[in-house]
């Protein structure tokens, strides 16, 4: 007798919560992208795309664009909510834009908003927009699935070869730091299209204005992480060019003496496919090597010119620094950054042509 009380008090239970849970999903709009603009006098726009429930059981979750203009991200949220039939949450969200005006004023304060927000998860993304945040958002019309989805799936893909691993936590975590500096990704509308304009650099929670152009990501990557995948076109000379495939590459850092005369060596190892090219016999081994010797030439070249472009701007995207602090006794910040600018950064190419095809 108690087991079948307790059995249907269970039912009950069961039945509650998910009468419940429906009431709530049928009361809230849920964002799924948001963008963020400086609006001038110290003001923002948001821009936000919603989740809107239409009837019928079978019906797709309809779509609608609301905007707002105030001094902070709460305000912002509060004046979007008032134009709107049920509160907007944002449990789904998958991205935050931000145009390249509002980002050079600085993101800090417009991205720990999140960062105490329980409803967010930390695993969205964060980009900045060549030009107004807005026009990405309101692209939603003319795409199949939402902005949000689209712009998450452009990134993650693009991760795998042409932009570093970045999402929130990523982003708090070097612009808070010191000895880092973050990067983001930086989309742009092209007619109906996002695309990727290549990585946004950053000193601190500013972006600087400069960009690593996209097709030079794979640098910028192969300089900042290990990973695998991914596709470079080389420029041996005028109308000649190769494009090598990533199978595995590999960075260490070495950095020596930070505390009074630093001096850093980045070693890159890079294990890679060539299918194609042409004046060599790739089933000789003594053209092979004369490609891989040409190859890091050319690489190694932008390799260094990419380190003396961040040490001219004074930012550190490939964390030097951090480096640095974790393998120095007393680590002496204030000196490092000092004359991180000028300290001699070595770039040490090594390219292992691990599967050869085509020769001409």
């Amino acid at each position: 007798m108690n087991f079948k009380l307790l059995l249907i008090a269970s039912c009950c239970i069961i039945l509650s919560a998910c009468g419940v849970e429906k009431q709530i999903l049928e009361d809230i709009l849920i964002a799924e992208i948001v963008g963020y603009d400086d609006a001038g006098e110290d003001k923002i726009k948001g821009t936000v795309v919603v989740s809107v429930p239409q009837p019928g059981e079978e019906a797709d979750l309809g779509k609608e664009v609301y905007e707002a203009i105030s001094h902070d991200i709460n305000a912002t949220r509060q004046q979007e909510n008032a134009k709107t039939p049920f509160p907007i949450v944002g449990g789904r969200l998958t991205v935050i834009l931000y145009g390249d005006e509002l980002a050079r004023r600085g993101l800090n304060d417009y991205v720990d908003t999140y960062r105490r927000d329980p409803m967010v998860g930390r695993d969205l993304f964060l980009a900045i927009v060549d030009g107004k945040a807005e026009d990405v958002v309101r692209m939603e019309p003319k795409m199949v699935r939402t902005p949000g989805v689209q712009v998450k799936e452009l990134i993650e893909q693009n991760m795998r070869t042409n932009l570093t691993d970045v999402d929130l936590h990523k982003y708090l975590y070097a612009s808070h730091g010191n000895g880092i500096d973050p990067v983001m990704p930086l989309l742009e509308k092209a007619d109906d299209q996002i695309i990727v304009k290549g990585i946004a650099l950053f000193k601190r929670d500013q972006y600087i204005g400069k960009y690593i152009p996209y097709e030079d990501g794979f640098l910028f990557k192969i300089l900042s992480e290990n990973f695998k995948l991914g596709s470079y076109e080389i420029k041996w000379k005028e109308n000649d060019y190769t494009t090598i495939d990533n199978v595995e590459s590999r960075v260490r850092y070495r950095i020596t003496n930070a505390n009074r005369n630093p001096k850093a060596r980045i070693e890159v190892e890079l294990k890679a496919n060539l299918l194609e090219v042409q004046g060599f016999d790739l089933n000789k081994p003594v053209d092979v090597n004369k490609i891989e010797a040409k190859a890091e030439r050319i690489l190694g070249k932008k390799l260094n010119e990419m380190v003396t472009m961040f040490q001219r701007y004074n930012i550190d995207p490939l964390a030097l620094g951090d480096h640095a602090k974790s393998k120095t006794r007393n680590f002496n910040r204030k000196h490092w950054e000092e004359v991180y600018p000028h300290i001699p950064i070595e770039v040490d190419l090594n390219i292992e042509m691990i599967q050869t095809g085509i020769s001409e």
